[in-house]
């Protein structure tokens, strides 16, 4: 081991130059670091753990393989940077399901659950639940850009500019997702909203 591998790897700069010129153990300390935050979001846009570890995986491989391309002044930081990456893998990752499965099913299940409570009759409560499924399902037909601009603007209450630097792409392109995914989900839904 070389003094350079024997520098004190707190500094996350300097753990990435590490890793830059191929030091497993900078690998495994940027990995360390940040696969919570790239599992939370995987998980954000999957909504199932076993994808969610899939798309880390690919997320950490890709960031790994292109690292030498992490550029300390174009990148904001490297959380940004291996957000994009994570962003990139999820919406792979949701066409290759879609492919595989023809449609997604997953429920709003856990949004259901966290609606607010005044104690709401038993109708009140099944109605909400049915809705809550009724949009999940809705959302998990639209093409996955649209679907993660959808989720982030909607339910991670992010703003266009965030948006457009998480998916790397412009904000005009997130604004025009964001259309055309409201356009097809209030089309979709709008038999089951009830007329006053």
């Amino acid at each position: 081991m070389n003094d350079l591998e024997n520098a004190a790897m707190t500094d996350e700069s300097t753990i990435i130059l590490l890793a830059k010129q191929g030091h497993p153990q900078a690998f495994r300390d940027l990995y360390d670091l940040h696969f919570e935050t790239i599992y939370r979001t995987a998980y954000r846009y999957t909504r199932s753990a076993q994808d969610a570890e899939d798309v880390m995986q690919e997320t950490f491989t890709s960031a790994f393989r292109h690292i030498r391309r992490f550029d300390f002044e174009r990148n904001a930081s490297f959380n940004a940077w291996l957000g994009r990456i994570c962003v990139n893998c999820s919406i792979n990752h949701l066409r290759k399901r879609r492919a595989r499965r023809g449609s997604l099913t997953d429920s709003l299940t856990s949004f259901a659950q966290d609606l607010p409570s005044g104690d709401p009759s038993p109708e009140e409560t099944a109605l909400s639940r049915r809705m809550a499924s009724l949009i999940e399902e809705a959302l998990h037909r639209l093409p996955p850009r649209q679907q993660l601009a959808f989720r982030m603007k909607y339910i991670d209450d992010l703003i266009v500019e965030e948006i457009a630097g998480r998916m790397d792409c412009s904000p005009n392109t997130v604004k025009t997702n964001l259309a055309r995914a409201l356009a097809v989900l209030r089309r979709r839904l709008k038999p089951h909203w009830s007329e006053p």
